[in-house]
């Protein structure tokens, strides 16, 4: 068993060495599905949820080799936090690790099996497919002509996945003080459409670039921000002189930037920095060096970034120069940051 402690323990459901058991609430909970169990440890299974109208937060852990075939009416979308240890899913084409502090999802509409070692501990938030597509239908203004599918995999430095386990945290709190003041209702659906907003601006899927396209009712603050974000990516970002430039608290920005945007004020600016530097090596020109162009966006830790920039892009700073067809890479760059 693993050594993380449970973040929703105060929701425990269910503690259990009996697969029938388990199968039965992770059913009731996340979705219908068959479960197999391979050789190692017995089952020990953990498992805390909470429950809103449409949508669920479910802590879990099987504490042994198992492996889960999601049933094909499960039309819901899995957002998967790995607390600790590993697991896979496996699809027709591919095999997504699940690695500890990155976020994997599921699509309802993409064949998959999930497989856990004995100490993998997942948070997963539940999302049903109507809701979440009906969401995306009414930001687009238009009706979905394919169904909706997210990337497999967001790495623990991605923005989202920061976001995504503070929402958790939150919504955990705040079910508690709804259910002791008896006051749901409209609350809980605001929740969940904030929710729903957030994953569909935060997270990549086949329609993000459409999301970003299109019009947004934005406050006059945040548009103001991110304009001012975006003209200023190659210097530094003052965030309490950027809220007071723009006439608001830090808090009301960072509100604001969350909930019309789907992330932080300075997820936006390393978001789009990351983009600016992406674009600028595809554009350019022989001689230049990763190194110049890093630094002209204020980066001054070029080792870090180059991290980063691999786990968002899958290749480093000095790969994407080499595939610039107008550039002859310099080996001495390539020797620094490779």
């Amino acid at each position: 068993m693993g050594t993380a402690s449970f973040l929703l323990q105060r929701h425990d459901i269910l503690r259990t060495d009996s697969p029938d058991a388990i199968r039965e609430r992770v059913s009731h909970y996340l979705c219908p599905h068959r479960m197999r169990l391979f050789n190692g440890p017995r089952l020990a299974s953990r498992l805390s949820a909470v429950s809103f109208d449409q949508l669920a937060i479910i802590e879990l852990q099987y504490g042994a080799n198992v492996e889960i075939d999601p049933a094909e009416e499960s039309n819901v979308y899995l957002f998967r936090i790995t607390l600790e240890g590993q697991g896979a899913i496996v699809y027709d084409d591919r095999q997504v690790s699940m690695v500890q502090g990155g976020v994997t999802v599921t699509s309802p509409c993409q064949r998959s099996l999930i497989q856990t070692s004995p100490n993998c501990h997942n948070i997963i938030v539940r999302v049903p497919r109507r809701e979440l597509e009906q969401r995306l239908s009414r930001r687009l203004e238009q009706r979905l002509d394919l169904p909706l599918i997210f990337d497999h995999y967001f790495p623990e430095h991605y923005p989202g996945t920061g976001f995504l386990l503070n929402t958790i945290k939150y919504f955990a709190q705040l079910t508690d003080a709804l259910h002791q003041h008896h006051t749901q209702g409209q609350q809980v659906r605001l929740m969940e459409e904030y929710l729903y907003d957030s994953l569909l601006g935060v997270f990549g899927h086949n329609y993000s670039h459409r999301l970003h396209d299109s019009p947004s009712p934005l406050p006059h603050y945040v548009k103001s921000a991110k304009r001012h974000i975006d003209q200023n990516l190659k210097q530094g970002i003052e965030f309490a002189a950027l809220a007071c430039m723009v006439g608001v608290s830090t808090r009301t920005l960072q509100y604001g930037f969350q909930q019309f945007m789907g992330l932080s004020p300075k997820a936006y600016f390393t978001q789009q920095r990351m983009k600016s530097v992406h674009q600028a090596l595809l554009d350019a020109h022989r001689g230049q060096r990763v190194t110049d162009i890093i630094m002209q966006h204020g980066i001054n830790s070029p080792g870090r970034f180059s991290a980063h920039y691999k786990e968002i892009y899958g290749v480093t700073p000095v790969q994407t120069l080499q595939s610039n067809r107008y550039h002859t890479a310099d080996s001495r760059s390539a020797t620094v940051l490779r």
